[in-house]
Parts: C-alpha cells; structure tokens; sequence
C-alpha cells in the first residue's frame, strides 16, 4: 500500500475521531444548558473540562445526560472501573466547579 494512502487514512481516522469528540462535548454544552441552572459561562466551562476526559468518556456522559440509555450501556460495557469512576466524579464535581467560577 502506498505510503499516501496510509496517510490519508489516518488523516480521514484522525478527523473522524475529532468530530465524534467534538459532537460529545457539544451534547454535554447543549445538555447542559437544558438541564443545568449556571450562571453564564459555566456551561462553556463544563465543555472546556470534558476535554481532559478520553473520548469513551465523553460519549458516556453525553449520553447519559441525553438520556440515550442504550449507547450509555454499550460505553458502559467498554470502560474500565477507572474511567466510568473518573466520569461519575466529572459529572458530580464540574458543575459545582464551573458554577463558583472555576
């Protein structure tokens, strides 16, 4: 296979991922604006945060927030103790850290 086409392929994985990323955390913002009474801002920096989580987390979390039991569940199935911990303490500490400003 030439060395191009490897190339792009990895370039055309590489957006893909960045895309599901991106709508992850978009559905944590919009969902958060729905759900959440923050001051302004605060959802931007719930968004901000979720950046550090890996990308199985952010799926998860978008879709429990989304109420899309069924991905939720399969993502649940994927992710190690550690992870679903890790997005279990985002979910309950981002928003009262984004809410007092930090």
């Amino acid at each position: 296979m030439p060395i191009v086409a490897i190339i792009a392929g990895g370039l055309i994985l590489a957006a893909s991922v960045a895309l599901a990323d991106a709508d992850a955390i978009e559905t944590l913002r919009r969902e958060c604006a729905a759900q959440l009474n923050l001051p302004p801002g605060g959802c931007d920096c719930i968004a901000g945060k979720a950046g550090e989580l890996n990308d199985n987390q952010q799926a998860f979390l978008a879709a429990t927030f989304s109420k899309n039991q069924g991905v939720a569940a399969t993502l649940r199935g994927q992710m190690t103790v550690d992870e679903l911990t890790q997005a279990a303490m985002f979910a309950t500490n981002a928003p009262q850290a984004c809410a007092q400003g930090g």
